[in-house]
Parts: C-alpha cells; structure tokens; sequence
C-alpha cells in the first residue's frame, strides 16, 4: 500500500514543521498526543518556563502539492473533525502544511465562548490565514485573550 505509506509519511512530516513552528517559542511547550484523541498536540504557554495553566490544542494536517487557491483549504476538513473539536474546553486550531513548499496555514477549529466574547471581538472567523512568526503570535494573544476573558468572567 503505497498510498497508505505516502499519506502516513505526510501526515508525520506536516507533525514535525507544526513542532518546528511552534517550539521555535520560547513560551511554548508542545506535547505530541500518542493515541488519536482528535488532537495531534497539546501546546502550553509558559511564562519564565513555567506553565500558565494556559493551553489550546492543534490537529496537524499535510498535503502533497501547494494549493492553487485558498478554497482548496476548505475540502481539508471534515465535518465530523470539526463536529469533534466543538467539545474541546479550550481553543483548538489546525495547521496544514503542503509538501511541495512546506508552507503552513491555520484556522481557529475551535474557540470556546464565554458571555463577553462577542463584545470583546474575540469570536474568530471560519477563515484560513498563512502560518508564520507574526500570526503564531496573534495566535498566542487571542488565546491569552480568551483566558483573560473567562477569568474576568469567574470574578
């Protein structure tokens, strides 16, 4: 089954540039899950190397060729993926890496509301967006963002 040894070595190559983007932060910690709990990893920030309590998950996907379009982004989630992500307690997103390029997208799969999310602007859209250092930071302040917002809320 070539087909099979191809997909399973994308899928672990599109696994190690997710680890390569996301430890190249010094405030992030990224624990690959062993059994196939709907996430590929669990990333903790840290502050002075210590954990915050502050986690969100991450589902990694690969792909063979560069896109063509970012509607092609669209057809790489399933609805039963996303169906599974909407009970995660914390933010989870995914990140797609194309072979051709090495290139990484994301999209907020799951951003948990509480009460003020919708005032706060923290709700984020259904959209793709190039994974790079500048939005790998927007993604860790709407993250802190959205533990902020629930801690005000439990005051």
């Amino acid at each position: 089954m070539i087909v099979q040894d191809l997909q399973t070595f994308i899928d672990e190559r599109a696994e190690h540039l997710a680890v390569m983007h996301l430890t190249r932060r010094q405030d992030l910690g990224v624990e690959r899950m062993a059994a196939d709990y709907s996430l590929d990893m669990l990333v903790a920030i840290l502050q002075d190397k210590r954990s915050t309590g502050r986690v969100f998950g991450v589902q990694v996907k690969g792909r063979d060729r560069a896109l063509k379009t970012m509607q092609e982004l669209s057809l790489s989630v399933s609805e039963k993926e996303i169906n599974t992500a909407q009970e995660s307690p914390f933010p989870v997103y995914v990140f797609l890496f194309t072979m051709s390029n090495d290139q990484g997208y994301y999209r907020c799969f799951r951003y948990p509301q509480t009460d003020s999310d919708k005032a706060s602007g923290l709700v984020q859209q259904d959209q793709w967006h190039i994974l790079n250092e500048d939005s790998l930071e927007q993604i860790i302040n709407d993250v802190n963002a959205w533990y902020d917002a629930k801690k005000q809320l439990a005051a």
